[in-house]
C-alpha cells in the first residue's frame, strides 16, 4: 500500500481566494448604482475647481444632457470619466456661452480702441474716488507659463472699473486697434498711479504693471478683495467667480471654462471686453459688499482694522520686495549640485552593497519588499518606507541611516540645487512670490521658489543667495523663540515669563523641569554641550517638547521624534504641564472655547473658524480642532507680531537706504548699505522688538552677512573693522 501524503500549497490557495475576491469586488463595482458612484466620487479629496466640474456633470446627467460613453458602460464610473464628460460639456457649451456673454454686454462697458475712448477712460478714472484694476496675460507656445510670469510673459490688456463705467484696454491682442501700447500707457500712467485701487490678488497685477511697464500701482493700492475674503472666511474658495456667486449672487464662468488653453491675446475683443470688464466690475462690487459688513459687529470691525492697518501694508511691502529680488549664484549652485550628485552616487553604492543587489531606491514597493520581506526588519507601519517609519527602525540595520541620508541629499538636489537656477531671471536675481496671508493661520507662504523651505541646517544652500553688490550687505534679524514668548503671554505662565525676564535659556529651564530634580538649571547649562551627558539629552528633549507643545504634538509623535516609547513621551508631557501649570490651564481653556464657540482668535483679532471640525463625526477631526484651538493663537500671534513690525518698519527703512528681500518664518533678510551704522541696525531691531507688547520681553538676534546669506561675521568685529577703515 502506497502512503500518499498531500502537501497543500496554502500560499497558492490564499492567492486564488484573493483573486476571486478581487473579481467579486470588480463585479460589484460595475453594478454600482450611479448615485452611489457619485457619492463615492464627491466624497473624495477634490479641489474646488474639480468639485464645481463634478457638480456640473452630475446635474447634466440628471437632466439628460449628457450620458456615459457606451464603450465604458461595463466599467466602474470614475472621477476621471466624469471630468472627461465635463470637458465634452464645456466644449459644447463654450461657443453658446461666449455668444450670450457678448450679446449681454452692458452699455457702460467700453472697449478702448481709439483716441476718443482713451480720453473718456482717462477722464472717468481722474474723477473716481476708487477704481478696480485687473490685467490679462499670456505666454508663448514655447513658454506657456509666461502667462504667470511678468519677467518672461506678455500682457494682452487690462481692465479698469469705476462704480459707473468699466473699460477694457487691449495692448497686445492679435486683433488690432487704432492705439498702440506706448500711447495708451503714457496717457494713463499718472492717473493709474495716483487713483486708489482695488484688485483681486493684487500682487499679480501690481508686479505685471511694474515689471513690464514701470507703472507703480503699489502705492495707491487700497485693498485686495482676495485678502478681505480670506479674513471673512479662511476655509472656503477665494476665487473671484466663486465669491461673487456665493456672496453676491453674481454667477460667472472661470477663465478655463470659457477659454480653455486659448491665450488671451487670441480672444476676440468683444469677448475680451465682456469678460475682463466684468471681472473688475465684480471686484468693486465685492469690495463694497465686504466693507458694508464691517460695521455690523465689533469682531468684524476688528477684522477691518486687521485688514487695512496690518495686512494691506504688509502686502504692499512684499510686492516691492519680490520685485526687488535677491541675487543668486548660479555657478556655485551648479557646482554644489554636482557635489550632491557624487554624494548621492556614493550613498547609493553603499546601500546596494549592504542590500546585496541593485533595486530602485525610489520604489516604495521594492524597498518595502527588501527591508521587511528579505531583511525581516520590524514593520512599524504596514510596509511604509516613509521617513517617519524608517527613523523608528534606523538602529535595526546599518542600511537605514544610509537610505535616509540618500533621500535627504536627493531632496536637496530636487528642491534646491537643481531647481533654483531655473528661477533666476535675466537680471541675475530670484524674485519669489510671497503670499502674505497664504496659510489659514495668517502666516506667509512662498513659491517660485519656496524660500520658506530653504534649510538653515544646510548653510551651503543659503550661501547661494548673495548681496546685491560690493556696496551692499545682507542683514538677517530673527525673532528669538517668539512662539514660546507668545505662549508665555497667552497662558500667563509665570515660570516662563520670569525665565524670559531673567534672560535664562528656555530650553535649559524646561530640561531641568522634565529631569524631575535630577539636574538644576545650572547643571543643564554647564553640560548642555558635553556630548553624551544626560543633561545634554534632557536639553535636546526639552527643545523638541517646547516647540512640540506649541504645535499640539501628542505622545505618539513625540515618541517617534525622540525615539522613545509612547509611555516615556507621555511622562515627559505630563511633567511639562506639571511644571508649567499656566500652559495646561490655557490649553484646557482653549479646547473648551473652540468646542463652545467654533472659533478662536489671535492677538490681532484674526479668527480661525473650526465649525465643521467640531461638528464632525470623525473623532480625529474633533481632536484636530481642539489642537488648533490651542496652537492657532500662538502661531498666528507670532506671525502677527512680525507683520506689525513690518508695518512699523515702513517708516524706518527709508532712513537707512534699507529694503526687505525675504521673510523666512520668524526671520527677515534685509538689503542694507555696506556702511550702515550700529545705531541704524539697532533702530531696525528695536522697532521689531517693540511692535507688540507682551507680558514678557521680545528679543531679536542680528546677523551680518557681508556677501552670502548665513555666511555671517561677528557683529561687533564687523563694526570695529568698518570704524577702522
Amino acid at each position: 500500500m502506497i502512503d500518499v501524503k498531500l502537501t497543500l500549497n496554502t500560499h497558492e490557495d490564499s492567492a486564488a481566494v484573493a483573486v476571486k475576491a478581487a473579481v467579486e469586488r470588480k463585479k460589484a463595482a460595475i453594478q454600482e448604482p450611479i448615485e452611489d458612484a457619485w457619492q463615492r466620487i464627491l466624497a473624495m479629496n477634490n479641489s474646488d475647481p474639480d468639485k464645481e466640474k463634478l457638480r456640473t456633470v452630475r446635474t447634466a446627467m440628471a437632466e439628460g444632457l449628457i450620458g456615459r460613453d457606451p464603450s465604458l458602460a461595463a466599467k466602474r464610473f470614475s472621477k476621471a470619466e466624469a471630468l472627461r464628460m465635463w470637458a465634452e460639456l464645456n466644449k459644447r457649451n463654450r461657443a453658446a456661452t461666449l455668444r450670450a456673454m457678448v450679446e449681454a454686454t452692458p452699455a457702460h462697458y467700453v472697449l478702448v480702441r481709439d483716441e476718443r475712448t482713451l480720453t473718456q477712460m482717462y477722464d472717468v478714472i481722474a474723477a473716481a474716488d476708487i477704481i478696480a484694476v485687473d490685467c490679462e496675460t499670456f505666454g508663448t507656445p514655447d513658454n506657456p507659463d509666461g502667462a504667470l510670469d511678468p519677467w518672461t510673459g506678455n500682457m494682452a490688456g487690462f481692465s479698469v472699473s469705476t462704480r459707473e463705467h468699466s473699460f477694457y484696454v487691449p495692448l497686445n491682442h492679435d486683433e488690432r486697434t487704432e492705439l498702440n501700447e506706448a500711447t495708451v500707457l503714457q496717457r494713463l500712467k499718472a492717473v493709474l498711479e495716483t487713483t486708489p485701487s482695488v484688485m483681486h490678488n493684487a500682487p499679480f497685477d501690481c508686479k505685471w504693471f511694474a515689471v513690464k511697464y514701470g507703472i507703480n500701482l503699489i502705492d495707491a493700492l487700497h485693498a485686495d478683495t482676495r485678502l478681505m475674503a480670506m479674513a471673512f472666511d479662511e476655509n472656503r474658495s477665494h476665487r473671484l467667480k466663486d465669491l461673487c456667486t456665493d456672496w453676491l449672487g453674481l454667477p460667472g464662468d472661470n477663465f478655463d471654462v470659457l477659454f480653455g488653453r486659448t491665450p488671451f491675446n487670441q480672444v476676440p475683443l468683444d469677448i475680451a471686453l465682456a469678460y475682463a470688464a466684468g471681472d473688475t466690475e465684480k471686484t468693486l462690487k465685492l469690495f463694497d459688499w465686504i466693507r458694508g459688513h464691517y460695521s455690523r459687529r465689533e469682531d468684524l470691525a476688528r477684522i477691518e482694522r486687521l485688514v487695512f492697518d496690518v495686512e494691506m501694508p504688509v502686502m504692499r511691502q512684499f510686492i516691492r520686495s519680490d520685485i526687488r529680488g535677491i541675487r543668486f549664484d548660479t555657478q556655485m549652485a551648479n557646482e554644489l549640485d554636482a557635489k550632491f550628485e557624487r554624494e548621492e552616487a556614493e550613498l547609493q553604492a553603499k546601500i546596494y552593497t549592504l542590500l546585496g543587489e541593485e533595486i530602485n531606491l525610489n520604489s516604495p514597493a521594492q524597498l518595502s519588499r527588501k527591508l521587511y520581506g528579505e531583511l525581516k526588519l520590524t514593520d512599524v507601519d504596514k510596509g511604509s518606507t516613509g521617513v517617519r517609519a524608517l527613523k523608528r527602525i534606523k538602529r535595526e540595520h546599518e542600511v537605514i541611516p544610509l537610505i535616509l541620508d540618500y533621500r535627504a541629499v536627493g531632496k536637496l538636489r530636487q528642491a534646491f540645487t537643481s531647481k533654483l537656477p531655473h528661477n533666476v531671471k535675466a537680471d541675475g536675481k530670484i524674485h519669489p512670490w510671497h503670499n502674505t496671508w497664504g496659510a489659514a493661520t495668517g502666516r506667509f507662504t512662498c513659491n517660485t521658489p519656496n524660500t520658506q523651505q530653504i534649510p538653515a541646517k544646510r548653510p551651503e544652500i543659503r550661501h547661494l543667495f548673495t548681496s546685491t553688490g560690493p556696496d551692499r550687505i545682507l542683514v538677517s534679524i530673527d525673532y528669538s523663540q517668539i512662539e514660546l514668548r507668545v505662549l508665555a503671554h497667552m497662558a500667563d505662565e509665570r515660570v516662563l515669563i520670569e525665565a524670559f525676564e531673567a534672560g535664562r535659556d528656555i530650553h535649559s529651564t524646561t530640561a531641568a523641569l522634565i529631569s524631575n530634580g535630577q539636574f538644576t538649571y545650572e547643571d543643564i547649562e554647564r553640560y548642555k554641550d558635553t556630548e553624551g551627558h544626560a543633561a545634554q539629552k534632557y536639553r535636546k528633549q526639552a527643545k523638541i517638547v517646547n516647540f512640540g507643545i506649541v504645535y499640539g504634538m501628542g505622545a505618539g509623535k513625540l515618541a517617534d521624534t525622540l525615539e522613545i516609547t509612547k509611555a516615556e513621551a507621555q511622562k515627559i508631557i505630563d511633567d511639562y504641564f506639571r511644571g508649567y501649570p499656566g500652559i495646561k490651564r490655557y490649553m484646557d481653556e482653549q479646547h473648551a472655547k473652540v468646542m463652545r464657540d467654533g472659533y478662536v482668535t489671535d492677538l490681532l483679532g484674526r479668527k480661525r473658524r473650526l465649525h465643521a471640525e467640531i461638528k464632525a463625526k470623525e473623532k480625529w477631526r474633533v481632536f484636530s480642532a481642539q489642537r488648533m484651538g490651542g496652537n492657532f493663537p500662538i502661531q498666528s500671534g507670532a506671525g502677527g507680531i512680525l507683520k506689525k513690525a513690518l508695518v512699523d518698519l515702513d517708516a524706518v527703512m527709508p532712513l537707512y537706504d534699507t529694503y526687505i528681500l525675504l521673510q523666512v518664518h520668524d526671520e527677515l533678510v534685509f538689503d542694507c548699505p555696506r556702511d550702515i551704522t550700529p545705531a541704524a541696525i539697532d533702530h531696525i531691531r528695536s522697532t521689531m522688538e517693540q511692535a507688540v507688547k507682551l507680558r514678557c520681553p521680545v528679543r531679536c538676534d542680528v546677523e551680518i552677512n557681508p556677501e552670502r546669506w548665513l555666511k555671517k561675521v561677528d557683529v561687533d568685529a564687523w563694526f570695529s573693522e568698518e570704524d577702522t577703515d
